[in-house]
């Protein structure tokens, strides 16, 4: 029965072409829909991930990353004094005004960081290095930016106005975007507390690396007891924190999660409209094996074998399309993930997609009647 199947699809090869292209469209619809889903994720807490660390510490009520308020240099010394602390790092995270280059006003996302700690801050450098951001007032933003920023010609050396004072770019990064589109601008902590107008030895973050992540809990509860004003949790943990913010809380990720469903549904309906199609072209053969002692079961199977190659040939032809759509769609500054694990989930959907879409064919086979179909 493959060979039949396989062989009745083939018959007609610009009918075959039209629902390989069917099923593409709706392949390619899909992936780039969970691409984004993924990618937004994945944006939402990339520097929370890229800082590492055991332990967070913020200040109470803090939701997301963004909105970090500043911490006293006292509650730093509490957290150092705790035995399983081996070092803690501070973590500038705030929004500061800017004049781009072209003189408009702006906003950009200052991250000030600690030179010489690990993990290394900014990644992904594609031009300058990481001691070129030593000297005071040098940043670093990414190479997608400057266009946004109003910098024409050649950005190293760029001049820009944060926080009311000049700043110049020594640094480049590729693929660093903020989740919010705002412009990331990487600084060293001293230079960042300045542009954000923090006092000396204030941090919006203090990230705490332990000798050991066993004893995270205990440390959790210790800088909790002797400072009430804030919250500390594990760095997966407040990962968990932000990426449920921007998916429950802002409507943003329940938005992107509806348009993914959205496209398994016109997909569905794509390739269900198709196999349909198909199905209905070939009755006559249909019945003539009917008549001839082909089984319901036989006859399912004609029909499961063709939705199987459709959904084989048809996705691969997708995920192609898609691989093209995610470099224009990351041009545009919006990340699509398609990762081994994204793709093994739009395979699987793929998968349902065409075996759900099957079932009105697979109903149309079971109601045959040879006799109805000669007549």
């Amino acid at each position: 029965m493959r060979r039949i199947a396989l062989r009745s699809l083939a018959h007609d090869r610009g009918k075959l072409a039209a629902s390989l292209a069917g099923v593409a469209f709706a392949a390619t619809l899909l992936l780039i829909q969970i691409g984004l889903y993924s990618g937004f994720l994945e944006t939402s807490c990339a520097l929370i991930a890229r800082a590492g660390g055991d332990v967070w510490v913020m200040a109470k009520g803090t939701e997301v990353l963004e909105n970090g308020e500043p911490l006293s240099a006292g509650s730093r010394a509490t957290i150092a004094s705790h035995p399983c602390v081996e070092k803690v790092r501070a973590l500038v995270v705030a929004f500061a005004p800017t004049r781009k280059a072209g003189g408009a006003p702006d906003s950009v996302q200052l991250i000030g960081y600690e030179p010489g700690t690990e993990p290394l801050l900014p990644w992904s450098l594609a031009r300058g290095l990481p001691q070129d951001l030593h000297a005071p007032n040098r940043v670093a933003i990414d190479m997608h930016d400057t266009t946004k920023l109003q910098i024409e010609g050649e950005p190293m050396g760029a001049r820009l106005e944060m926080g009311g004072q000049s700043v110049w770019v020594s640094a480049l990064t590729e693929g660093v975007r903020s989740f919010t589109l705002v412009p990331n601008v990487f600084t060293e902590v001293n230079t960042a507390r300045r542009l954000a107008r923090l006092s000396e030895g204030q941090a919006n973050y203090w990230v705490a690396d332990l000798h050991s992540p066993t004893c995270a809990a205990d440390v959790i509860a210790s800088i909790e007891a002797h400072e009430p004003d804030v919250t500390a949790m594990t760095q997966q943990g407040f990962i968990k924190k932000t990426q449920d913010y921007w998916v429950f809380g802002s409507g943003a990720g329940s938005a992107l999660g509806f348009s993914a469903l959205l496209g398994l549904v016109v997909g569905t309906v794509i390739v269900g409209q198709t196999l349909y199609a198909i199905t209905k072209e070939h009755l006559r053969e249909l019945g003539t094996l009917k008549a001839i002692g082909a089984t319901n079961a036989e006859l399912v199977h004609f029909v499961a074998w063709q939705a199987a190659f459709l959904a084989v040939v048809g996705g691969g032809l997708g995920l192609g399309i898609a691989m093209v759509v995610k470099e224009a769609v990351t041009a545009a500054g919006l990340l699509v993930v398609l990762s081994p694990s994204v793709l093994g989930v739009g395979a699987t959907a793929i998968v349902l997609m065409c075996a759900i879409a099957s079932i009105g064919s697979v109903r149309k086979v079971l109601a045959l009647e040879a006799a109805e179909v000669f007549k």
